[in-house]
């Protein structure tokens, strides 16, 4: 509601003639203006004004006990610096010295004893206009200075998050090169152990890695940058994916994980990253809102399909104090939150919403007092053509043994790498840098080029280029490695090769299924 629309004057006479007093009494109630107080004490005149707050005073200059003068005096001692407050004085002394002196103390017009009527009625409603106007504009500027207050808050809270999010990334990728020595090494010991403990022991470290891996990959796609994409996702993969990255801080704090997950789930064509942003920002209001509720605490989360409209579901309920009926539509509204000042930006749900109607999906929720919160995710799966053709995709065929160069800095991932294509029957070439792997390819040919993106000497995206410029014919035949998901001017240019691309930390059936494809793709170009 405007000022304009809810301004209702409050006016206050003072005069110490009680006749004066009804006679303006009953000249602004006929003027539409009721909400009037009056005294006839010039010493009450500053005590009433406070609490009664008036928009405009009506005041008699001469008076026992104080003048006019003294009263504007105490008067603007209630006043806020800057405030408008129209004062009226009220005098038979028409002289300019006097007019003066009230002018100085803070009067704003004057009325002549005896009064017309008429006069005073325009004086007070030209006066009154002038008070809403500057009401009206005191408003405004609360408004801005609230807004301007909020938008700050939530470009700190902007740039606070995209601090933590590089330098967990950063150290995320601090992490991409040893963790794919474990996972690769645990990989090639089960694979070789003769031993059924040694295979064992080498499964429960590569358990271990992924789980590492994957906490590793959610911290860098919380802090990626970059336009959505669409991929085959599993979606309880993801789901579990978005416990795990939680599942400590829940367990501490006494929050007990239920799952309920489908087996039969259709496939979906999505961007796996945002989902998961979308699921941890989910489970992350579930554990604020169980923080202070006492008894069990508790998330139950179920994934299902409704055939009949072909839509995945994932529905996330926690035992909170719920959601109030009067508020339930404005928290997927854009900065509207129940935190306090500080402790969110009210964007988490209005862009969960947002990513999930990008996906051709709802996120609705039902709440209930007392009694806890359920969101619901929809989301379209995959059509039947769509699953063939990824099908097809997903198991390229079978190559004979090829000559490999691998190219890498790191030497044990270099010699894991080569180790399994050794395995899968090709033979590998190991170079530590661009500059070396340039020197072997003008030596003798290679049927596929399999090369790290960030080394000393010559990287691989300036390998790429000499190779390009050298030796046209391998364009197609070369697979990058990377950790350096971030950068996204790299990870421009190296969509514009048009070669795929596998992200540190890998899995080395990744890697393998990565090369059979590649081969098989320029076997038939």
């Amino acid at each position: 509601m405007t000022v304009e629309s809810s301004f209702v004057p409050r006016i206050l006479v003072i005069d110490d003639e009680p006749a004066n007093v009804r006679l303006l009494e009953r000249v602004l109630r006929d003027a539409g203006w009721t909400d009037v107080r009056s005294t006839t004490d010039p010493r009450e005149a500053a005590a009433l004004h406070a609490g009664f707050r008036s928009d405009l005073v009506l005041l008699d200059l001469m008076m026992p006990h104080l003048d006019g003068l003294a009263v504007m005096r105490a008067l603007r001692s209630t006043i806020v610096d800057g405030e408008f407050l129209p004062i009226v004085v009220l005098t038979a002394d028409a002289t300019s010295e006097a007019k003066l002196r009230a002018l100085n103390a803070g009067a704003t017009d004057f009325l002549t004893k005896p009064f017309d009527r008429v006069e005073v009625v325009l004086r007070i409603k030209n006066l009154l206009r002038t008070r809403r106007l500057y009401l009206e504009r005191e408003e405004r500027n609360r408004t801005l200075e609230a807004t301007v207050r909020e938008r700050t808050e939530q470009l700190l809270q902007s740039e606070k998050v995209a601090t933590m999010g590089s330098l967990l990334a950063g150290v995320a990728h601090e992490l991409n090169n040893p963790l794919a020595v474990v996972m690769g090494q645990a990989h090639m010991l089960r694979e070789v152990g003769a031993d059924g403990s040694v295979a064992v022991r080498a499964e429960k470290i590569n358990t271990a890695a992924g789980r590492c891996v994957r906490i590793v990959r959610n911290f860098l796609a919380l802090a990626r940058k970059r336009p959505p994409e669409r991929t085959d996702v599993v979606l309880n993969q993801v789901i579990a994916e978005a416990i795990e990255l939680l599942a400590y801080e829940l367990r501490t704090d006494g929050i007990e994980v239920t799952t309920t997950l489908a087996d039969d789930l259709p496939r979906l064509s999505a961007d796996a990253h945002q989902l998961h942003q979308v699921l941890v920002n989910l489970l992350t209001n579930a554990h604020h809102a169980m923080k202070k509720t006492e008894g069990p605490k508790r998330i139950s989360i179920t994934s299902g399909f409704d055939g009949s409209r072909a839509r995945a579901q994932v529905a996330i309920a926690d035992t909170g104090p719920g959601i109030p009926c009067e508020i339930q539509q404005k928290v997927f509204e854009p900065f509207f939150t129940t935190k306090p000042l500080g402790q969110g930006t009210g964007l988490g749900l209005s862009l969960c919403r947002g990513i999930v109607e990008q996906h051709g999906g709802t996120l609705t929720l039902t709440s209930t007092l007392g009694r806890g919160t359920t969101f619901l995710v929809e989301l379209p799966s995959m059509t039947a053509a769509a699953v063939t053709a990824d099908a097809a995709e997903a198991e390229p065929p079978l190559v004979a043994s090829k000559t490999i160069l691998v190219v890498d800095d790191e030497e044990e991932i270099a010699e894991l790498v080569g180790e399994m294509l050794q395995r899968a029957g090709h033979t590998a070439h190991l170079a530590a840098n661009g500059a070396a792997a340039l020197e072997m390819l003008a030596q003798r040919s290679y049927d596929l080029i399999l090369s790290d993106t960030k080394m000393p000497i010559l990287d691989g995206l300036a390998l790429y280029r000499e190779i390009e410029r050298r030796f046209p014919a391998l364009r197609g035949r070369v697979i990058f490695v990377t950790g350096d998901v971030l950068d996204e001017e790299k990870q421009q240019v190296l969509a514009a090769t048009g070669a795929p691309v596998i992200t540190k930390p890998f899995n080395l059936n990744e890697v393998r299924v990565a090369v059979r494809r590649r081969l098989a793709d320029a076997e038939r170009g």
